[in-house]
C-alpha cells in the first residue's frame, strides 16, 4: 500500500535539500551555451513547450536541463507557512539558490540536515496531474514578478524516496512566469522561453511532517 506525506511543494524541496551546513552557498552558475542539447527536450518556443520541458526535466532528474531553462533573474516566492518553517530564507528563493537546492534533491543521495538527522534521497519524480487552469496572460507592474507571462497549473507531484520511506505528495497550485527573447533557429527568428518564477501555492499542513519512517 502507497504511503504518502502530504505537504507544499518548496516546504518539501527544502526540506530534502537541508543537508548540513548552509544549503545557500552555491557555486557559480555557468551561462547556458547550448539550449537544446537532449533530443527529448523540445525549442521552447512557446509557454506550453517550455512547462512540458519542465515536466521532462524534473521527472528525469536533470540538473543540467534545469540549469539552462531557468532565466537568470528567476525568483520562486515562497508562502507564509514555508517562511514560517525557514525563518532565516526570507521571502523568495533566487536562482543560485534554486540550482543549489535542486543539484541535492536531483542527486539521489541521502543528506543529514543541520539537527543530523537522516533525509532519506529522492529516486524518482512522478507528475500525477500537471494541468494548466486557464489561458496564459501578462503579469501586471504591479505583480511580485511583473511584465512576464503566467499562467496557474493545477499539480499533483509524487516524490518517490525508496520501498523504507514514504511517498511525499504535493498537490494545489502553482503559478508560473515565463519571459522569452528572439533566438535564430537555423535562419529562423523564434522565441526562447525560459522560467522567470513560481509563487508556490501549494497545500501545505501546518504540523512539520516527519520525513524519515
Amino acid at each position: 500500500m502507497l504511503r504518502t506525506n502530504k505537504l507544499g511543494l518548496v516546504t518539501l524541496i527544502l526540506l530534502l535539500a537541508a543537508a548540513g551546513g548552509c544549503i545557500f552557498s552555491p557555486d557559480p552558475v555557468p551561462p547556458c551555451t547550448d539550449c537544446n542539447v537532449d533530443p527529448t527536450i523540445q525549442f521552447p518556443d512557446s509557454e506550453d513547450k517550455l512547462m512540458a520541458n519542465f515536466q521532462y526535466i524534473y521527472e528525469t532528474m536533470d540538473i543540467d536541463e534545469f540549469r539552462k531553462m531557468l532565466h537568470p533573474d528567476y525568483v520562486t516566492i515562497l508562502q507564509q507557512s514555508t517562511r514560517n518553517t525557514f525563518p532565516d530564507v526570507g521571502e523568495t528563493l533566487d536562482l543560485e539558490e534554486e540550482l543549489r537546492i535542486h543539484d541535492r534533491m536531483f542527486s539521489k543521495q541521502d543528506v543529514t540536515d543541520p539537527d543530523g538527522d537522516l533525509v532519506a534521497a529522492v529516486q524518482t519524480i512522478q507528475f500525477q496531474t500537471f494541468q494548466r487552469v486557464g489561458v496564459w496572460a501578462t503579469s501586471p507592474a504591479n505583480d511580485q514578478i511583473p511584465n512576464a507571462r503566467n499562467a496557474l497549473y493545477s499539480v499533483q507531484f509524487l516524490f518517490d524516496r525508496g520501498q523504507n520511506y514514504s511517498t511525499l505528495k504535493v498537490t494545489g497550485n502553482i503559478r508560473f512566469y515565463v519571459t522569452s527573447r528572439d533566438s535564430l533557429v537555423n535562419g529562423v527568428v523564434k522565441p526562447y522561453f525560459r522560467m522567470r518564477g513560481q509563487a508556490d501555492l501549494t497545500d501545505d499542513p501546518p504540523a512539520k511532517v516527519a520525513l524519515a519512517q
